[in-house]
């Protein structure tokens, strides 16, 4: 089956607007070469009748001959040859990947009758890598492919035979050896070019060589390669027909989402089919294509004999043919011109939604206008509830402002209530979580980010900190330094004057005291002076090579690591890399066969790189790196490049097509016109990507409708187009248009007029003959000894167009024999174009801001945030705190004894104790009401009553049930007694679905708290003042901790797993694990040596309208 690329991803998303700032600067730089053709332009194109290579596949010999001789005397002369075989590879059996660019009709779509499909190779040189004949005529205008492209119905190629092996295109994969065995059985019925008459492979292939075959009918097979010249002494098969079906094209690529990315021209070649669709069907009809190879076919006998011809199929996909007037090109195009608007749902479905009579309150209806649909969303706190959302691409002018707004830490704040509706707009929220997303998702850039981060960072804390020591004159740079060292020397050199000594000999051991100053990055002295000089490194970091000259993606970079982030942040302008269900929130904004313009949402775009900034702040005050990081942008965006008249480009504005035309031709192209002119501009254009199969993206930076995007066109690439055999087929006749085709330069070609019409269109019949020449020879034949051929007869064919352009053109048509360029340009279906004259009131003018274009001048999250971010305690160095300002001594006084050093103290082990002061996150346990003994009393009784086997029994539970510390996850049910404070986890995991009807009240964890007895029970803990017991996974509950106390003043300790709603039912429950965290185990001073104290822990499941569950285990402690 045959693979290619539909929507083809380019390595860049601002390569359009890369391209256009290259050729800005090359403009006067460069010189054609006299030897280069001639340049194409927007539209143009240039064909050749063959491309073949230097060698083609096969054996070659080169020679030498050397002369060796002295002076001028021949007579001595000694003549030296040698020689040396060579072979040249090629393809042969199967294309090499991505050989095709494209087909047409593509796979599983549907075409008219007189459509001749095509297959186009990404290699010009392809179908004459390998030669089908031999070439008697060097100079021969044509040349004869290896390669045929073949059109059958479904029952012309099933074989019972093979039918088990047969794939969805009715080939078979047989290796040689198969196929020659299969070719020399006594009862074969098959006869091969692949192998010889014999079933041994042709010289240079092997027998384990695997391809795929097709088993052509010998009637038709026949009929396919008939030289109708010599139809009564015909004794070899024929190919020369299909030297007409071949060709090369060299188009320009300009508009083209595809062949776009790889330079403005391209060059690829063309196979052409012979044979139509079937002419007599009533309802649509499947079809089978092969791209074969004719290798050898030139030397088989004619006509075949046996019933079938096995040969070799490269590439195959199938389509449907249509009867005689149904959907074609032209339907689609007219169609796809009447459904253009904006990108919103249709006013109309809206109404049409409604019961009669019934009208939408005005602020939804205005809502929905606005491109915004309602979404599920689930709060912080669990509980699920209906949301506002947009994308990127919307159907109004949103101002961006000129004000910064703040930054956000998590997007959070970016969240907008809806006071009428009552409704959360989290639309610049998804956009931060979009942003930040796709950063973490590219390892590359999260890197750089980080490197960045850290080199700004270090380098603005530690300028900040020269300059708080330099104020107080505690430091100087190497310059200042170097200036004061004459006058220290001065000093030095008085010193030898015992005059100026007027301290006592022992002050030099007199240490200095000092003031320490706060130098942590939370100090108010580094907060006054930290965001100067990131600003400074930043600014640094983004310099280009050249002094004074930032980098811009056309010089070279100082620091790579900005190189990558840069060039990041700009892709994500063009919104490159964002997933196409934000682009389109829900699919009534893009029926089928539709165009949507819209407007990109500034707001959303800013929102999205700041989310993408956020990443990697891992120290105070890395807001003001995000900040500057942004400025440096700006800069970027508002200043014109040396060399270029323009800032640089970011779109603003642009449509989606959606539409078969986009899955038929993957290079539709797209031209943009400025108000009256004549040629498009193709620098309007700067992002064009097929984004999904059928959908077209394309960014414009100038607004639709005004005066400098007036109109779009959309037109059929030239290697992309249908061929057909005619205007139209029918099976009475073929009518042909007879196109001009010149010769001349293109600038006569200009001067002549109606260019576009025909010379003439004549109406051919089965037997031949037209009105003009009533004897002729046909030029198709629809069927021939009761096979259907449905094919064009050639040479009759080519030969009666080169006689009506010889007599139509006269001198502007100089080609003295027909040619395929001339066949490729004749059975050129005729191209369509689409022009879509954009109306001045697509955005209405009520809301627009005339000094606005809609582009983004610049990021405005530059404030600080106005949420604060909760931050754990900052570890700072010991050197946070730095000696600045000596204070008076007495330099004359004796110096002092040192004191004698204190004895070290014995190390002890660090036992926690009670906080006598409890933090106010941590709430304080008491005894609860009699209620709550009473209930503890009972669970104990019932325990008795059940007996030994209840004591560690957890059976009777829904939810599995198992503790262990995150000190020591893999020994559950066991605790070591730490010298710190340790997390225990309690495991709820549901055991399987067979209770998922029952609906939970709460589950309750019980254990014995209190002084340990080792007569009467075992305790977890005598004390706790930790912060609580919270939810692993499921937030949709919560733990509540509590104390009872039974009769004899013993206490429990009760961890209960309570829904926020009242109840909630099983089948949505997985996972109820949670954690109690800070605990330390009781005082076990006084338990027995030898005597393992085990904590008795229960479990108790309560269940609406269903009797209570419960279990025990034993938690065991090492102590």
């Amino acid at each position: 089956m045959v693979s290619y690329t539909i929507c083809r991803k380019p390595p860049q998303a601002r390569y359009l607007a890369h391209r256009y700032a290259q050729k800005a600067l090359l403009r006067n730089e460069a010189t054609e070469l006299a030897s280069k053709p001639e340049k194409l332009y927007p539209g143009q194109e240039r064909l050749y009748s063959f491309y073949e290579p230097s060698m083609v596949a096969g054996l070659h010999r080169i020679s030498t001959e050397q002369v060796i001789r002295r002076d001028e005397n021949k007579e001595k002369e000694i003549k030296l040859n040698d020689s040396q075989d060579f072979n040249v590879v090629a393809p042969k059996f199967k294309l090499p990947d991505r050989s095709v660019h494209s087909v047409y009709p593509p796979q599983g779509h549907t075409d008219n009758v007189e459509i001749l499909p095509h297959i186009v190779l990404t290699n010009p040189q392809l179908p004459w890598t390998r030669r089908a004949v031999e070439i008697k005529d060097p100079k021969a205008r044509n040349r004869v492919p290896w390669l045929a492209l073949l059109v059958f119905s479904q029952h012309e190629l099933a074989y019972p035979k093979l039918s088990k092996k047969q794939t969805s295109t009715l080939d078979v994969n047989l290796s040689l050896g198969e196929l020659g065995s299969l070719v020399a059985a006594s009862d074969s019925d098959c006869i091969s070019p692949a192998v010889q008459a014999n079933g041994d492979p042709h010289d240079g292939d092997s027998k384990d060589i695997g391809a795929n075959f097709v088993f052509v009918p010998k009637d038709l097979f026949n009929a396919l390669f008939k030289n109708y010249e010599q139809s009564t002494n015909q004794n070899l098969c024929d190919v020369t027909r299909y030297q007409w079906f071949s060709h090369t094209r060299n188009i320009n690529t300009t508009g083209m989402a595809n062949s776009g990315i790889d330079g403005e021209e391209g060059v690829f070649s063309v196979v052409i089919s012979q044979r139509s669709g079937p002419l007599d069907i009533k309802e649509p009809t499947d079809l089978i294509i092969h791209l074969v190879s004719i290798e050898n076919v030139a030397d088989m006998p004619y006509p075949v004999q046996k019933d079938r011809v096995a040969l070799c199929s490269l590439e195959s996909w199938s389509y449907t043919c249509l009867p005689p007037d149904s959907f074609n090109v032209y339907d689609a195009f007219r169609h796809v011109g009447s459904q253009h608007d904006v990108l919103r749902v249709d006013p109309e479905q809206i109404k049409k939604s409604l019961p009669l009579g019934q009208q939408l309150p005005s602020r939804l209806e205005r809502r929905l206008l606005d491109g915004y649909v309602i979404t599920r969303y689930r709060t912080k706190t669990g509980e699920q509830t209906a949301a506002w959302i947009r994308g990127p691409f919307v159907p109004t002018f949103v101002n961006h402002g000129k004000e910064d707004t703040p930054m956000s830490y998590t997007g959070e704040d970016l969240q907008i209530m809806d006071k009428e509706l009552g409704i959360m707009d989290i639309t610049y929220s998804t956009a931060w979580q979009v942003g930040k997303s796709l950063a973490l998702a590219d390892q590359g850039y999260t890197t750089a980010l980080s490197r960045l981060r850290l080199t700004i960072g270090r380098e603005g804390m530690e300028e900040t900190k020269k300059e708080i020591l330099k104020a107080n004159g505690f430091f100087q740079n190497r310059n200042e330094i170097l200036h004061q060292l004459a006058e220290s020397l001065k000093t030095l050199r008085s010193l030898r004057d015992p005059a100026r000594l007027q301290h006592g000999p022992d002050a030099r051991w007199m240490p200095l005291s000092s003031v320490s100053v706060d130098m942590s990055r939370k100090s108010s002295l580094v907060k006054q002076h930290y965001s100067e000089f990131v600003a400074k490194a930043a600014e640094r970091v983004s310099r280009s090579t050249t002094e004074g000259v930032m980098y811009n993606e056309l010089n070279t970079p100082l620091n790579p690591d900005w190189m990558i982030v840069f060039s990041w942040i700009l892709d994500r302008i063009y919104l490159a890399g964002v997933p196409a269900h934000y682009y389109i929130p829900d699919p009534s904004y893009l029926p089928p066969e539709s165009l949507r313009f819209f407007h990109i949402d500034r707001h959303w775009v800013d929102s999205l790189i700041d989310g993408a900034l956020s990443i990697g702040s891992h120290q105070a005050n890395d807001e003001k790196i995000r900040k500057e990081l942004k400025k440096r942008v700006n800069d970027y965006l508002g200043q014109a490049h040396e060399g270029l008249h323009y800032q640089p480009q970011r779109p603003g504005f642009g449509f989606l097509l959606r539409s078969e035309l986009c899955i038929k031709f993957p290079d539709l192209i797209v031209e943009a016109y400025r108000k009256d002119q004549k040629k498009p501009d193709p620098t309007i254009i700067i992002r064009q990507e097929n984004i999904a199969e059928g959908v077209l993206l394309v960014m414009f930076e100038t607004r639709p409708g005004s005066a400098d995007l007036s109109k779009i066109i959309f037109r059929e690439p030239p290697h992309q187009q249908a061929f057909a055999c005619g205007a139209s087929l029918k099976p009475t006749h073929l009518s042909v248009a007879y196109r001009k085709i010149y010769t001349i330069p293109l600038s006569e070609q200009e001067k002549r007029e109606v260019r576009t019409y025909p010379i003439k269109t004549l109406m051919h019949y089965p037997g031949g003959g037209d009105k003009e020449q009533p004897n002729s020879k046909p030029i198709f034949t629809w069927n021939e000894d009761g096979v259907d051929v449905r094919a064009l007869r050639l040479p009759e064919f080519a030969d009666r167009v080169h006689s009506i352009l010889k007599e139509g053109l006269k001198d502007d048509y100089t080609e003295t024999d027909p040619t395929a360029t001339m066949m490729g340009i004749q059975l050129n279906n005729p191209m369509w174009y689409l022009e879509v004259r954009i109306t001045p009131n697509l955005f209405p003018p009520s809301e627009w801001d005339s000094n606005d274009d809609g582009l983004l001048a610049g990021l405005r999250m530059l404030r600080d945030p106005v949420t604060p971010l909760f931050e754990a305690a900052l570890c700072e160095s010991s050197n946070s705190k730095v000696t600045l300002h000596p204070s008076g001594i007495d330099w004359k006084a004796a110096f002092a004894t040192p004191a004698a050093m204190a004895s070290q103290a014995a190390i002890e082990a660090i036992i926690p104790t009670r906080l006598n002061h409890l933090s106010p996150h941590i709430r304080p346990l008491t005894v609860q009401s009699k209620s709550a003994i009473f209930r503890a009393t009972a669970l104990q009784a019932a325990h008795k009553l059940l007996g030994a086997s209840m004591e560690s029994s957890l059976d009777r539970l829904l939810m599995g049930f198992s503790m262990y510390s995150l000190a020591k996850p893999s020994a559950p049910g066991y605790l070591d007694k730490l010298s710190y404070r340790q997390d225990l986890v309690f495991s709820l995991r549901k055991k399987d679905n067979s209770n998922d009807g029952w609906i939970m009240k709460r589950i309750t964890v019980t254990f014995p708290y209190g002084t340990p007895d080792s007569k009467v029970r075992a305790t977890l803990m005598d004390f706790y003042d930790g912060p609580g017991a919270t939810m692993v996974t499921d937030y949709r509950l919560n733990v509540v901790t509590s104390l009872t106390a039974d009769e004899n003043g013993r206490q429990f300790f009760h961890l209960a797993v309570v829904p926020r709603a009242e109840t909630i039912v099983m089948r949505s429950i997985q996972n109820l694990s949670f954690t109690l965290s800070g605990i330390m185990i009781a005082d076990y001073s006084d338990w027995p040596s030898g005597k393992t104290p085990s904590v008795k822990v229960t479990v108790k499941e309560e269940y609406e309208h269903r009797n209570p569950q419960d279990g025990s285990t034993n938690l065991k402690l090492n102590l």
